[in-house]
């Protein structure tokens, strides 16, 4: 539906409710929206959890509300708004009783992005949710346009972790490198290969899913330099962040999982966001690059040769985000380790002081 002109008294009403704690936005029926880009200028918001709700809308994410400019009052289940693509719009959803929640795109509207969208929205245990634009995660950036780089400058992203070994930063650099002004990228050199090898092998569906699994475990012993000094960074409040690798769902999904994990956000809704790479990359775009002997998603040309012979159902595994392969390597964390925010005491340096303060910098 189009939103209706702003009726600022019914707009005040619906947003005059009183404010609840954490503890009972958690014990309430959920507010729920999400954002998406369905033209230049022009957003789609969909909720579940109100008839009726109240937007504002600000370019700044730590927005109070009061700060925040009343955009629509709409009923139903989702409004279109008018919302230009710069500065990035953040919108506050209120519902008369009160309970309100915080969207913005989660896919950013970039000319040559893969994969890049922010990690924010997503509600902890306790009600919060995670600070939309502090975390993001994306694919290789060499595509970026000039375009995209304006726009991700405005975001006032500080830093970049390249979690990608020195062969694919070398032929798809990052363009931010040597740029005055750019975010700092910070990578470290690390060996694939035997990973690489072992995909090779794979014959099943079930291989693959496992063989992902217990590549993603590894990852945790091979990256411990690139997620230890990610988490220093977003204890310190270094950021705006991003962290990326080639296709964004692999190194890059494991270390936003952790992340997810350490702030406090379930199990269920970390795999809903691995999972959303099939969404926004479709394997089937890889598998036609491959069978064209194109590089793609950080393979060689010759790799992405041999990988086309694999089975079309350990392909869609490799270039896809089947939540099991996450599920699993979660479940071998919890084994090996307690879980994650273990993990990330044990191996990345993370303390309970230092847990809390990243909950306190990233959780509204």
């Amino acid at each position: 539906m189009k939103s209706k002109p702003i009726d600022r008294r019914a707009f005040l009403a619906s947003v005059g409710g009183l404010a609840l704690s954490p503890a009972a936005v958690a014990a309430s029926a959920a507010l729920d929206a999400k954002a998406a880009r369905t033209a230049p200028g022009t957003i789609r918001l969909d909720w579940t959890g109100a008839q009726a709700v109240a937007v504002l809308v600000s370019d700044n994410p730590d927005a109070a509300k009061r700060a925040m400019r009343p955009l629509a009052t709409a009923s139903g289940a989702s409004v279109d708004l008018a919302a230009p693509v710069s500065p990035r719009p953040y919108f506050l959803v209120t519902a008369a009783d009160g309970r309100q929640t915080r969207v913005a795109e989660r896919l950013l509207p970039l000319e040559g992005g893969r994969n890049f969208r922010d990690i924010g929205g997503y509600r902890a245990f306790d009600g919060r949710q995670v600070k939309w634009g502090k975390i993001y995660r994306s694919g290789v950036m060499s595509g970026l346009t000039m375009n995209d780089i304006a726009y991700l400058q405005k975001l006032g992203i500080v830093a970049i972790c390249d979690l990608r070994n020195p062969q694919e930063r070398a032929s798809e650099p990052s363009p931010f490198l040597g740029k005055p002004g750019a975010p700092k990228v910070v990578a470290t050199d690390y060996d694939m290969s035997a990973s690489m090898a072992a995909f090779m092998a794979m014959k099943t569906r079930e291989d693959a899913i496992q063989g992902f699994a217990d590549a993603y475990v590894g990852f945790l012993d091979l990256l411990v330099p690139h997620y230890t000094d990610m988490f220093a960074r977003l204890v310190a409040n270094q950021g705006p962040l991003a962290m990326n690798c080639s296709a964004g769902k692999d190194r890059t999904g494991m270390g936003a999982a952790l992340v997810l994990s350490v702030l406090g956000v379930p199990r269920e809704t970390v795999l809903a966001d691995y999972a959303l790479t099939q969404v926004y990359t479709p394997p089937s775009a890889y598998m036609k690059s491959m069978a064209q002997g194109r590089s793609t998603g950080g393979l060689t040309p010759e790799q992405a040769q041999a990988m086309a012979r694999l089975p079309t159902e350990v392909l869609q595994v490799i270039m896809g985000s089947d939540p099991e392969v996450m599920r699993r390597a979660l479940a071998a964390v919890d084994v090996k380790f307690g879980g994650p925010v273990a993990l990330a005491k044990a191996r990345f340096g993370l303390t309970d002081e230092k847990i809390a303060k990243m909950r306190a910098t990233y959780l509204i």
